[in-house]
């Protein structure tokens, strides 16, 4: 009996080791396949258009309280005008026009030139910045006064950096698209700036006289869309033929 155990004993170590042995010699299951990264997209600068427009604004621009910059010795000594609403002769400016619908898919390659924003006046110049996803930000101080800028980002790692006049430029990047991230000054309230970061190049903010261009486009159908911080967004359709400059105008007013 004794023996009659001893080799069910054997036979059934010997069982386990050749299923632990079969079990080992399986090869480990592949990695889930990894998405290809969107390819890089080259543009067809011989068939490449452009759209470029005037922004108007009907009716007398809103009244905003003067800027008291004058509890710091280094900023102006009198007040000065907001910059939120920028009018001349019914032209608008600061406004953000971009692509918003449209491009084809695939990645755009960030210039290698960096956004520089300046603070000079207790203000940040310009108060509408563009720019793209992994290209490089800089900030200058320019001013007397020390300056803490302070990134109120939501989809980018967000930055609170003090900066005297003799600091060296603070340098950033955002990784990630974002639109009207608002840039403050903690020791200066009324100092505010917008970031839009996007993932293409097909931007512009337009200027005093209310002109922007957006060039470099390839032939498509967009959607072009046109936003100011206090009037909001507007958008209109546009088709792009090869080598064509197409027309897009945008008109704001009060609501």
């Amino acid at each position: 009996m004794e023996e009659h155990k001893m080799k069910l004993i054997n036979s059934s170590f010997a069982f386990l080791v050749a299923a632990l042995l079969l079990g080992c010699s399986k090869e480990a299951p592949a990695p889930s396949a990894q998405p290809a990264a969107p390819a890089p997209i080259a543009i067809d600068q011989t068939t490449a258009g452009a759209v470029t427009g005037v922004v108007t604004f009907k009716g007398a621009a809103p009244k905003f309280p003067l800027l008291d910059m004058t509890s710091d010795p280094g900023c102006p000594k009198k007040p000065e005008p907001a910059d939120v609403v920028l009018l001349k002769d019914g032209k608008l400016a600061n406004v953000f026009v971009y692509i918003k619908k449209g491009l084809p898919q695939g990645t755009f390659t960030p210039p290698g030139t960096p956004v520089v924003l300046t603070q000079k006046g207790c203000r940040y110049s310009p108060h509408i910045i563009g720019i793209m996803a992994g290209q490089a930000f800089t900030v200058l101080n320019q001013d007397t006064a020390d300056h803490n800028i302070h990134s109120m980002s939501s989809g980018n790692v967000p930055f609170n950096e003090s900066q005297s006049p003799t600091d060296k430029p603070i340098v950033k990047t955002f990784r990630y698209p974002e639109m009207k991230m608002v840039l403050e000054c903690d020791q200066h309230q009324w100092m505010r700036a917008y970031v839009n970061v996007m993932s293409h190049p097909y931007f512009a903010v337009s200027a005093a006289d209310g002109s922007f261009t957006i060039p470099d486009l390839p032939p498509g159908e967009y959607t072009l869309a046109a936003v100011h911080e206090k009037f909001g967004e507007q958008t209109m359709k546009i088709k792009v033929g090869p080598k064509q400059n197409v027309k897009a105008d945008f008109g704001f007013a009060m609501n």
